[in-house]
């Protein structure tokens, strides 16, 4: 390949990335916006105890749902696209069964579990107070969480099969959505814990079945454009699914853990209240997160067909592209909430300014964690889940001994700091990996200039104003003023900042929709 054709090939994958994550972004954003709604609205309509036993119980959920799903969804996502790539499209329908059964069959077993376990689990969760409330709540998420699981999964399946839209539209906009209205409806109602779980459970029922008639349809056309090949035999694709997606199926578990364990952990030695301030405070981190996230699920099906290719430097210039591209897009985010933490949280009602030092520590982390770029994908992608699984692993148990040890001194600032640490080694330990086997490294001179820019514009005008002690339209106008800086920086150095993928790939997606029309 000449220097010149491998620029084309690596600016062709630059806009395809950019397709996927534009779509993929812009319902994120809805989506992050849609919880952090959910939040107030729960924050200001219930009691901090109720709040809290919520927050608790939707945590233990997501933990158990991600110990049922055993991983099938970043499976589906690294080999469906493998598969693709290699000319296996008749392996598409094998790997789905073999890999959708068995998950089906454990989440319907997890289901009878959680029920029958939650009056003994939700005294040791919330305390004596709020136990009825508490196992209420788990026999109602034990009934959806097959439902849950399965539609994870289903919406992996499409992703993989090359397709953002649907996870965009049924996770990030119609779901989350139903659930923030169902959930003001049992606020405005005056109704308690088992329509509050209803509320927030039912619309995975929703997401499951507009998942199904997507994934289908995508099936429907793969087939109609697979060649005449040979199916692999079931047992072959089993070993290869499960091999690859075993490991990840406890990392998987250790990554809900490490996210959701703190809230637990807190309402359990704090108090149901204590958690709901922090499960408020972490929302505006995780709304940078899911940014993130969105540029990482467009990343991860392209890195696997890349891989399948053994074409180290296109994927190396993707992963720096997507590092890139979260860092513009989410350092922002976490400045402006560390530096106006205090003024933030009172968007969820009186007490819960005090969760103010957590934003400011988990929003410093996360700045490292982004700029580590997508280390985790890259680890998954090249097939070395095991490593990922050690890495999480590792994150995890330190993460739960901190917790132990800060939060009865600290209370839920030891918690942040437990969770901080925890961030900062799970992005350490796979940024050296892939350095050291794939001479993968995120960092570049416009990712350089895009944390300066941020910096300036957000870290320092920003603690200059509120350090200065200005009025609240002061801070506001100073955050406007810092991000049209921004945004005029961003478009003078758009082509360092390969920002022109992003023109080209939505010029040629408006074009084939014109063509269509026609």
């Amino acid at each position: 390949m000449t220097a010149q054709s491998e620029v084309d090939s690596h600016r062709g994958h630059l806009q395809r990335l950019a397709r996927r994550g534009t779509v993929s972004v812009l319902g994120a954003g809805v989506g992050s916006l849609s919880g952090i709604a959910l939040v107030v609205v729960v924050t200001n309509g219930f009691t901090q105890s109720l709040a809290g036993t919520l927050f608790a119980a939707t945590s233990a959920f997501l933990i158990l749902e991600s110990l049922v799903l055993i991983g099938v969804d970043t499976g589906l996502v690294k080999w469906l696209p493998a598969q693709l790539a290699s000319g296996r499209s008749s392996d598409l329908v094998g790997t789905l069964a073999v890999a959708l059964t068995p998950m089906a069959v454990l989440s319907a077993l997890g289901a009878v579990v959680v029920f029958a376990a939650a009056p003994w689990a939700a005294p040791t969760m919330v305390g004596a107070e709020q136990a009825e409330a508490m196992t209420t709540m788990l026999r109602v998420f034990a009934v959806g969480l097959p439902a849950a699981a399965m539609s994870d999964a289903v919406l992996a399946a499409t992703r993989g099969l090359g397709t953002m839209r649907t996870t965009v539209l049924v996770e990030n906009l119609i779901r989350q959505l139903v659930q923030l209205i169902a959930v003001g409806l049992v606020y405005v109602m005056g109704m308690g814990a088992m329509a509050l779980a209803l509320a927030w459970v039912l619309p995975y029922l929703l997401s499951l079945l507009l998942g199904v008639l997507s994934l289908r349809a995508l099936l429907r056309r793969r087939a109609t454009s697979a060649g005449p090949v040979q199916h692999r035999a079931r047992g072959l694709l089993a070993r290869e699914f499960w091999w690859y997606t075993t490991p990840r199926a406890i990392a998987r578990v250790t990554q809900a853990a490490l996210k959701r364990s703190d809230i637990v952990l807190v309402a359990a030695l704090s108090t149901p209240a204590d958690a709901a301030v922090y499960a408020a405070a972490t929302r505006f981190v995780v709304f940078g997160q899911l940014l993130v996230q969105s540029v990482q699920q467009a990343l991860a099906p392209h890195l696997s067909g890349l891989f399948a290719k053994n074409d180290l430097p296109a994927a190396r210039a993707v992963f720096q592209a997507a590092t890139l591209w979260s860092m513009l897009g989410s350092w922002p985010i976490y400045l402006v909430t560390a530096v106006f933490a205090e003024d933030l949280l009172r968007i969820f009602g009186d007490g819960y300014g005090a969760g103010a030092p957590v934003v400011i520590i988990l929003s410093l982390a996360m700045l490292f964690a982004t700029a580590a770029g997508p280390v985790d994908s890259v680890l998954l992608m090249a097939g070395r889940s095991w490593l990922s699984l050690l890495n999480n692993t590792v994150a995890l148990l330190v993460n739960i001994a901190l917790n132990v040890v800060l939060i009865p001194a600290h209370g839920i600032t030891g918690a942040a700091i437990a969770w901080a640490a925890a961030i900062v080694l799970r992005n350490t330990l796979p940024l050296l990996q892939v350095r050291h086997s794939m001479q993968m490294w995120p960092a570049t001179r416009a990712s350089g200039l895009v944390a300066a820019g941020a910096l300036v514009c957000f870290g320092v005008t920003g603690l200059s104003a509120h350090l200065a002690g200005g009025s609240r339209m002061v801070l506001v106008a100073t955050a406007c003023i810092g991000a049209a800086c921004y945004a005029v920086g961003a478009g003078v150095l758009r082509r360092q900042l390969q920002l022109e993928a992003f023109r080209v790939a939505l010029t040629r997606r408006r074009n084939r929709a014109s063509a269509t029309t026609a």
